[in-house]
Order: C-alpha cells, then sequence, then structure tokens
C-alpha cells in the first residue's frame, strides 16, 4: 500500500539524519519501505514522504506508538500537522 505523508519539520536535515539512521531501517523490519522524501523548493519546512506499508494498520501503529511519536518530535517534526493520504495505484 503506498501512501503520502506530509508534515511540517524544523529542519531538513536534522529530520534526515533521525529518519534515515533511526526511524527507515524500523519501518523496513515492518516490511515497509521509503521511496521518496524531500522538502517543498519554496518550503524548506515541509516535508513529503511517498513510502510502501504493507497494509494501514502498519501505519497507524507507527502514527500511534508513544516512543516514536516522542522521537519524530525530537527530530524536529510538528506531529500535528501531519497528514497521511493512502494512495490507489
Amino acid at each position: 500500500m503506498i501512501f503520502l505523508l506530509q508534515e511540517e519539520i524544523d529542519n531538513f536535515e536534522r529530520f534526515s539524519e533521525w529518519f534515515n539512521s533511526e526511524a527507515v531501517p524500523k519501518i523496513e523490519a515492518a516490511g515497509g519501505k521509503v521511496i521518496v522524501q524531500g522538502v517543498e523548493q519554496e518550503n524548506e519546512k515541509m516535508l513529503h514522504l511517498v513510502m510502501e506499508a504493507p497494509d494501514q494498520e502498519t501505519v497507524g501503529a507507527f502514527m500511534t506508538d508513544e516512543q516514536f511519536t516522542a522521537d519524530r518530535i525530537t527530530a524536529g517534526v510538528h506531529v500535528e500537522t501531519t497528514q497521511v493520504t493512502f494512495l490507489k495505484s
């Protein structure tokens, strides 16, 4: 299942350092993968991730995990801005 995640962040470099070293291995261990990660050219605080997960429940488990949420906040994510859109393909 492909999905788009959009959220505001403080700093793309800081986010990417955490995301690539800590989050991506957890996502891959759960059967997911990151397809694209980047910020808008005109707004470097708006993050876009295109990812794949086995199902919506897997994504939901990450989004409700208290430690994962705390880690995202520490990495500069404004979690209250997170939007997840599941895509048909």
